[in-house]
């Protein structure tokens, strides 16, 4: 049924979903966030599932979104794609409780994904980074809101107008993820609290999910409205189509 990503349940209530583009560090193009979203909702559908992780490789959670299917698009286009593909919000509009379990690297459109979720935990050495700017761009599916709210605005300036990196443990210091743990361990620690949750009443986790979001979230609505109407017609800048055009060159 998936092409780029694996569906499996390795656990009673528990659903997992892989990103598998391993050739691309599971760049996320158009496909492959089309089938998160619809493997989301067979979750969403199934009532057994009480909790759900998603993760990737161990060298990349997701690099971020594909550059080569950006590449050439105008303004317009790209707030279609990021308005009509359903897999940019489908995490953060999950009803049930997730968890992003992230080893390498989770850059731009990948550590915007792995924001959406309820828990994110890392394995040591992971490297979290939202470089848009190198390409001329800003982080389109709510990284300027998402990550101002856990880290403070001048961390975030710096993330969003430099690329500063964090570091897992940079990352669990400043409340981005909850726990760091070994790498060839982090899939198992990511399914004992999956299933955890899971083994909790239902009801009693997806209204503790909403509160805590609502919490975070009271304003995010109007803030990623301005971030939308400033990311699309960056796409339209010269800086932008020669800074693609160079990373496309430099890749081949």
């Amino acid at each position: 049924m998936f092409e780029l990503i694996l569906v499996e349940t390795p656990a009673e209530g528990v659903g997992l979903i892989r990103f598998n583009r391993p050739k691309q560090y599971n760049a996320l193009n158009s496909q492959l966030l089309t089938e998160l979203a619809q493997a989301l909702e067979s979750f969403e559908q199934d009532s057994s599932i009480r909790s759900v992780i998603i993760t990737g490789s161990k060298k990349a959670f997701a690099a971020g979104a594909d550059i080569a299917e950006m590449l050439g698009k105008s303004g317009q286009q790209m707030n279609d794609m990021i308005t009509n593909i359903k897999g940019w919000n489908a995490i953060a509009n999950f009803s049930k409780p997730t968890i992003c379990a992230v080893s390498g690297m989770a850059l731009g459109g990948g550590f915007e994904l792995a924001l959406q979720s309820d828990i994110l935990i890392a394995a040591e050495g992971a490297k979290f980074a939202l470089p848009e700017v190198n390409l001329g761009v800003i982080p389109g599916a709510g990284g300027t809101q998402l990550i101002t709210r856990l880290v403070g605005k001048p961390i975030a300036m710096e993330m969003v107008m430099n690329a500063r990196p964090l570091l897992a443990d940079e990352a669990l210091q400043r409340g981005v993820v909850s726990r760091v743990v070994a790498i060839d361990q982090i899939e198992e620690e990511a399914l004992t609290l999956a299933k955890e949750i899971a083994a909790r009443p239902p009801l009693a986790t997806q209204a503790g999910k909403n509160c805590v979001n609502k919490a975070v979230m009271a304003t995010l609505e109007e803030g990623l409205m301005v971030e939308k109407e400033a990311f699309s017609p960056l796409f339209d800048s010269s800086d932008a189509q020669r800074l693609m055009s160079a990373f496309i060159h430099k890749s081949k």
